[in-house]
Protein backbone atom coordinates (compact mmCIF):
# COMPACT_ATOMS: atom_id res chain seq x y z
CA UNK A 1 0.00 0.00 0.00
CA UNK A 2 2.95 2.44 0.99
CA UNK A 3 4.80 1.50 -2.39
CA UNK A 4 1.46 2.05 -4.02
CA UNK A 5 0.68 5.42 -2.49
CA UNK A 6 4.61 6.69 -2.83
CA UNK A 7 4.03 5.43 -7.16
CA UNK A 8 1.14 7.47 -7.38
CA UNK A 9 2.67 10.57 -5.70
CA UNK A 10 5.67 10.27 -8.23
CA UNK A 11 3.35 9.81 -11.05
CA UNK A 12 1.33 12.97 -10.60
CA UNK A 13 4.57 14.90 -10.22
CA UNK A 14 5.96 13.93 -13.08
CA UNK A 15 2.24 14.74 -14.75
CA UNK A 16 2.52 18.29 -13.02
CA UNK A 17 6.25 18.99 -14.69
CA UNK A 18 5.51 17.91 -17.93
CA UNK A 19 2.04 19.69 -18.12
CA UNK A 20 4.11 22.80 -16.67
CA UNK A 21 6.56 22.34 -19.67
CA UNK A 22 4.25 21.80 -22.37
CA UNK A 23 2.71 24.77 -21.01
CA UNK A 24 4.62 27.00 -21.01
CA UNK A 25 6.24 25.98 -24.42
CA UNK A 26 2.79 27.51 -25.78
CA UNK A 27 3.43 30.98 -23.95
CA UNK A 28 5.65 33.30 -25.72
CA UNK A 29 7.52 36.83 -25.15
CA UNK A 30 8.05 39.75 -27.38
CA UNK A 31 10.10 42.02 -26.98
CA UNK A 32 11.34 45.79 -28.27
CA UNK A 33 14.47 47.82 -27.73
CA UNK A 34 13.88 50.84 -26.33
CA UNK A 35 13.68 53.29 -29.13
CA UNK A 36 10.61 55.00 -27.20
CA UNK A 37 8.86 54.40 -23.58
CA UNK A 38 7.62 51.47 -22.86
CA UNK A 39 3.73 51.74 -22.99
CA UNK A 40 4.32 53.69 -26.25
CA UNK A 41 6.40 50.58 -26.97
CA UNK A 42 3.60 48.17 -26.14
CA UNK A 43 0.73 50.32 -27.65
CA UNK A 44 2.79 50.58 -30.93
CA UNK A 45 3.23 46.40 -31.30
CA UNK A 46 0.02 45.25 -29.55
CA UNK A 47 -1.72 44.63 -33.19
CA UNK A 48 1.65 42.95 -34.21
CA UNK A 49 1.24 40.93 -31.47
CA UNK A 50 -2.12 39.97 -31.07
CA UNK A 51 -1.79 38.97 -34.88
CA UNK A 52 0.82 36.52 -34.48
CA UNK A 53 -0.79 34.65 -31.18
CA UNK A 54 -3.73 33.97 -33.47
CA UNK A 55 -1.32 32.65 -36.22
CA UNK A 56 0.78 30.61 -33.82
CA UNK A 57 -2.47 29.90 -31.73
CA UNK A 58 -0.22 30.87 -28.45
CA UNK A 59 -0.49 33.46 -25.78
CA UNK A 60 2.44 36.06 -26.21
CA UNK A 61 3.12 38.41 -23.80
CA UNK A 62 4.78 42.21 -24.07
CA UNK A 63 8.72 42.74 -22.66
CA UNK A 64 10.77 45.81 -23.38
CA UNK A 65 14.07 46.66 -21.75
CA UNK A 66 15.94 49.93 -20.27
CA UNK A 67 18.47 50.06 -22.72
CA UNK A 68 19.43 47.75 -26.10
CA UNK A 69 22.19 46.19 -24.34
CA UNK A 70 20.12 44.50 -21.81
CA UNK A 71 17.18 43.98 -24.39
CA UNK A 72 19.58 41.98 -27.37
CA UNK A 73 20.84 39.82 -23.83
CA UNK A 74 17.17 39.09 -23.45
CA UNK A 75 16.92 36.98 -26.75
CA UNK A 76 19.93 35.28 -26.47
CA UNK A 77 18.93 34.37 -22.80
CA UNK A 78 15.67 32.97 -23.59
CA UNK A 79 13.67 36.09 -21.88
CA UNK A 80 12.44 37.06 -25.12
CA UNK A 81 11.65 34.52 -27.65
CA UNK A 82 10.25 37.24 -30.46
CA UNK A 83 12.40 40.56 -31.12
CA UNK A 84 11.96 43.80 -33.05
CA UNK A 85 15.25 44.76 -33.51
CA UNK A 86 17.42 47.79 -35.34
CA UNK A 87 19.65 46.29 -37.91
CA UNK A 88 22.58 47.08 -35.48
CA UNK A 89 21.45 45.20 -33.04
CA UNK A 90 20.78 42.16 -35.18
CA UNK A 91 24.42 42.73 -37.26
CA UNK A 92 25.82 43.00 -33.58
CA UNK A 93 24.19 39.79 -32.63
CA UNK A 94 24.89 38.13 -35.30
CA UNK A 95 28.22 38.65 -35.52
CA UNK A 96 28.94 37.17 -32.26
CA UNK A 97 26.64 34.55 -32.42
CA UNK A 98 26.64 33.07 -36.27
CA UNK A 99 23.44 31.75 -37.45
CA UNK A 100 21.91 31.28 -33.75
CA UNK A 101 19.51 34.53 -34.57
CA UNK A 102 17.12 33.41 -37.46
CA UNK A 103 15.18 36.60 -38.97
CA UNK A 104 11.61 36.16 -39.13
CA UNK A 105 11.02 39.51 -41.82
CA UNK A 106 12.48 42.46 -42.21
CA UNK A 107 10.03 45.92 -41.78
CA UNK A 108 9.07 47.58 -45.54
CA UNK A 109 8.72 51.38 -45.35
CA UNK A 110 7.28 52.90 -48.38
CA UNK A 111 7.79 50.33 -50.28
CA UNK A 112 11.51 49.24 -49.37
CA UNK A 113 13.46 47.75 -46.70
CA UNK A 114 16.22 49.97 -46.44
CA UNK A 115 16.58 53.03 -44.64
CA UNK A 116 18.77 56.32 -44.16
CA UNK A 117 19.68 58.01 -41.01
CA UNK A 118 20.09 61.80 -41.08
CA UNK A 119 23.03 64.49 -39.19
CA UNK A 120 21.12 67.43 -37.40
CA UNK A 121 22.28 70.67 -36.71
CA UNK A 122 20.31 73.72 -34.86
CA UNK A 123 18.46 75.40 -37.12
CA UNK A 124 20.09 78.84 -37.73
CA UNK A 125 23.82 78.10 -36.99
CA UNK A 126 26.66 78.47 -39.27
CA UNK A 127 27.25 74.60 -40.31
CA UNK A 128 26.13 73.24 -43.28
CA UNK A 129 28.47 70.45 -43.61
CA UNK A 130 29.88 67.61 -41.29
CA UNK A 131 33.44 68.85 -41.68
CA UNK A 132 32.18 71.80 -39.84
CA UNK A 133 31.57 70.00 -37.00
CA UNK A 134 35.03 69.82 -36.02
CA UNK A 135 35.78 70.33 -32.80
CA UNK A 136 32.35 70.48 -31.72
CA UNK A 137 30.49 68.88 -29.54
CA UNK A 138 28.22 65.84 -30.72
CA UNK A 139 25.12 64.05 -29.31
CA UNK A 140 24.67 60.23 -29.76
CA UNK A 141 21.89 58.11 -29.03
CA UNK A 142 22.05 54.48 -27.57
CA UNK A 143 25.43 53.43 -27.97
CA UNK A 144 24.17 50.16 -29.76
CA UNK A 145 21.79 52.26 -32.50
CA UNK A 146 22.03 52.38 -36.09
CA UNK A 147 21.05 55.64 -36.88
CA UNK A 148 21.72 57.72 -33.50
CA UNK A 149 25.40 55.83 -32.81
CA UNK A 150 26.93 53.52 -35.47
CA UNK A 151 25.90 56.10 -38.72
CA UNK A 152 26.71 59.42 -37.22
CA UNK A 153 29.97 58.05 -35.60
CA UNK A 154 30.75 56.76 -39.35
CA UNK A 155 30.42 59.74 -41.08
CA UNK A 156 32.71 61.93 -38.48
CA UNK A 157 35.37 59.13 -38.87
CA UNK A 158 34.71 59.42 -43.37
CA UNK A 159 35.06 63.25 -43.24
CA UNK A 160 38.00 63.27 -40.91
CA UNK A 161 36.96 65.37 -37.90
CA UNK A 162 35.82 62.36 -35.40
CA UNK A 163 39.14 62.73 -33.21
CA UNK A 164 38.28 66.25 -32.74
CA UNK A 165 35.03 66.25 -31.73
CA UNK A 166 33.65 65.53 -27.81
CA UNK A 167 30.64 63.74 -27.72
CA UNK A 168 28.09 61.86 -25.28
CA UNK A 169 25.48 59.22 -25.29
CA UNK A 170 21.77 60.53 -24.45
CA UNK A 171 19.81 57.32 -25.04
CA UNK A 172 16.99 58.60 -27.66
CA UNK A 173 16.46 59.94 -31.13
CA UNK A 174 14.24 62.98 -28.90
CA UNK A 175 17.18 63.25 -26.56
CA UNK A 176 19.58 64.10 -29.27
CA UNK A 177 16.95 66.53 -30.87
CA UNK A 178 16.24 68.36 -27.78
CA UNK A 179 19.78 68.50 -27.19
CA UNK A 180 20.65 70.22 -29.81
CA UNK A 181 17.53 72.56 -30.29
CA UNK A 182 18.61 73.69 -26.19
CA UNK A 183 22.04 74.20 -27.75
CA UNK A 184 23.74 71.78 -25.88
CA UNK A 185 25.03 69.59 -28.25
CA UNK A 186 26.42 71.38 -31.91
CA UNK A 187 25.30 68.31 -33.97
CA UNK A 188 24.14 64.69 -34.09
CA UNK A 189 22.24 61.97 -36.10
CA UNK A 190 18.66 60.60 -36.16
CA UNK A 191 16.27 58.67 -37.42
CA UNK A 192 14.22 60.53 -40.47
CA UNK A 193 11.14 60.27 -38.64
CA UNK A 194 12.36 61.81 -35.31
CA UNK A 195 13.64 64.27 -37.60
CA UNK A 196 10.67 65.07 -39.45
CA UNK A 197 8.90 66.40 -35.56
CA UNK A 198 11.65 68.94 -35.15
CA UNK A 199 12.59 70.52 -38.70
CA UNK A 200 11.31 73.93 -38.71
CA UNK A 201 11.21 73.63 -34.77
CA UNK A 202 14.86 74.24 -33.59
CA UNK A 203 16.47 71.36 -36.09
CA UNK A 204 18.04 71.44 -39.98
CA UNK A 205 19.77 68.34 -41.37
CA UNK A 206 22.96 68.96 -43.37
CA UNK A 207 23.63 65.14 -44.36
CA UNK A 208 22.16 62.02 -44.99
CA UNK A 209 23.87 58.60 -44.29
CA UNK A 210 24.21 55.68 -46.60
CA UNK A 211 21.09 53.28 -46.89
CA UNK A 212 21.07 50.23 -44.11
CA UNK A 213 18.51 47.39 -44.71
CA UNK A 214 16.35 48.00 -42.67
CA UNK A 215 14.59 46.64 -39.00
CA UNK A 216 14.15 43.69 -38.21
CA UNK A 217 11.50 41.01 -36.40
CA UNK A 218 14.19 37.93 -35.11
CA UNK A 219 13.28 34.50 -33.24
CA UNK A 220 16.05 33.35 -30.67
CA UNK A 221 17.92 30.22 -30.56
CA UNK A 222 15.35 28.83 -28.21
CA UNK A 223 12.67 28.61 -30.17
CA UNK A 224 11.59 25.34 -32.42
CA UNK A 225 12.22 25.72 -35.92
CA UNK A 226 8.49 24.76 -36.54
CA UNK A 227 7.43 28.14 -34.77
CA UNK A 228 10.14 29.96 -36.97
CA UNK A 229 8.42 29.25 -40.18
CA UNK A 230 5.10 30.04 -38.63
CA UNK A 231 6.44 33.59 -37.95
CA UNK A 232 7.92 33.93 -40.86
CA UNK A 233 5.08 32.78 -42.94
CA UNK A 234 2.64 35.21 -41.02
CA UNK A 235 5.20 37.86 -41.75
CA UNK A 236 4.92 38.14 -44.98
CA UNK A 237 1.31 37.01 -45.59
CA UNK A 238 -0.14 39.85 -42.92
CA UNK A 239 -3.23 41.05 -45.10
CA UNK A 240 -4.26 43.61 -42.37
CA UNK A 241 -2.47 46.96 -42.68
CA UNK A 242 -2.64 48.05 -39.10
CA UNK A 243 -0.31 45.49 -37.87
CA UNK A 244 2.30 46.66 -39.35
CA UNK A 245 1.19 50.45 -39.29
CA UNK A 246 0.53 50.65 -35.90
CA UNK A 247 4.73 50.38 -35.55
CA UNK A 248 5.40 53.21 -38.22
CA UNK A 249 2.42 55.35 -40.50
CA UNK A 250 5.05 54.83 -43.59
CA UNK A 251 5.23 51.26 -43.17
CA UNK A 252 3.85 49.13 -46.09
CA UNK A 253 4.47 45.69 -44.37
CA UNK A 254 7.48 42.93 -44.21
CA UNK A 255 9.88 41.61 -46.63
CA UNK A 256 12.23 38.26 -46.81
CA UNK A 257 15.66 39.01 -46.14
CA UNK A 258 18.91 37.24 -45.52
CA UNK A 259 21.60 37.27 -43.09
CA UNK A 260 23.89 38.66 -45.62
CA UNK A 261 22.15 41.59 -45.80
CA UNK A 262 23.04 42.85 -43.21
CA UNK A 263 26.90 42.70 -44.34
CA UNK A 264 28.02 45.96 -45.08
CA UNK A 265 26.49 47.03 -41.77
CA UNK A 266 28.66 44.90 -39.68
CA UNK A 267 31.77 46.27 -41.41
CA UNK A 268 30.76 49.77 -40.29
CA UNK A 269 30.23 48.56 -36.92
CA UNK A 270 34.01 47.00 -36.64
CA UNK A 271 35.39 50.35 -37.80
CA UNK A 272 33.61 52.24 -35.65
CA UNK A 273 33.72 50.19 -32.36
CA UNK A 274 37.51 50.02 -33.05
CA UNK A 275 36.91 53.69 -32.31
CA UNK A 276 34.97 54.64 -30.20
CA UNK A 277 35.43 51.87 -27.82
CA UNK A 278 32.90 49.17 -27.07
Amino acid sequence: MKKTCILVVLVTICSLFIGQNSWAREQFVFGVHPYRKPLELKKMFTPLIQYLEKELEVKIAFRSAPNYEEAMANLMNGKVDFSYLGPAGYAILDDQHPGKLRIGAAVQNKGKHTFNGVFIVKQGSPFNSIADLKGKKIAFGDRKSTLSCYAPAYMLMQAGIFDTVSYKFLGSHDNVALAIINGLFDGGGIKPGVADKYIGKGVKVIVTSEPFHEHVVVIGPHVDMDTVTKVRTALINVQDPVVYTSIKKSLTGFDAVQPSDYDNLKELIKIVDARLGK
